[in-house]
């Protein structure tokens, strides 16, 4: 198995991703560049933002494929924003069609609302008593440690649900003393982190599905 991974993040998937795929598929190894592909490798490309993973990005990407013929799979991972996890699935499918992706099978990850979104289900790292008065406030308006984080409102102080979401989960890392960005994501990464994401999608299966998605996905390589 031969993985192509077109991400949309300029940063965070990009360190992220081969962190958390060397904990569910040690076997798949990374790769630089197309021509090292063998067996068992994935290549993780950054799209560098939205729109242009669909406008121009994808349509590289099938480019490699079928040029190459070295691939069994394209994943798309991009974040639904203020977008429905549906549509976005549909605006990439779409696309992928338009370009005529013949030779590998494509999936799309959609991480509703953002990565930071999935970072929210780590209850472990949720202070419960916290001291700082925004946290407060975001707690207030919406406790991701009870409830499912793909599900959080907007906050009335953020023009998206993503930008809200990266704020809330750098404030809990600043509760507990640990920074969050993300150029550097750092703790995020870590195995113990990773640990309970999966074990809230265990614990509460209808909490981040999409993340559920990624891990069932990622565990058919």
């Amino acid at each position: 198995m031969n993985v192509y991974f077109l991400v949309e993040g300029k940063q965070c998937e990009r360190k992220l991703y081969p962190i958390w795929l060397s904990y569910i598929t040690p076997h798949l190894l990374q790769v630089d560049n197309l021509a090292s592909v063998k067996q068992n490798n994935y290549v993780l490309i950054s799209a560098r933002g939205f729109p242009s993973i669909i406008g121009n990005h994808l349509a590289n990407a099938i480019r490699d494929i079928e040029e190459t013929q070295r691939f069994d799979l394209l994943v798309v991972v991009l974040d639904a924003d203020e977008e429905t996890v549906q549509d976005r699935m549909e605006e990439v499918r779409s696309a992928a069609k338009r370009t005529k992706l013949k030779s590998a099978h494509l999936e799309v990850v959609v991480q509703n609302r953002c990565i930071e979104t999935w970072l929210l289900g780590n209850r472990r790292i949720f202070p419960r008593q916290p001291q700082e008065a925004e946290l407060r406030r975001y707690i207030e308006h919406y406790d991701v440690h009870q409830h499912d984080p793909e599900q959080m409102p907007k906050h009335v102080d953020f023009t998206t649900h993503s930008q809200f979401h990266h704020a809330y989960l750098k404030s809990i890392f600043y509760e507990r003393g640990i920074s969050y960005s993300k150029i550097r994501p750092g703790h995020a990464g870590e195995k113990s982190y990773f640990d309970q994401l999966t074990q809230r999608v265990s614990e509460s299966p209808d909490h981040i599905k999409t993340f559920s998605f990624f891990l069932r996905l990622c565990e058919s390589f």
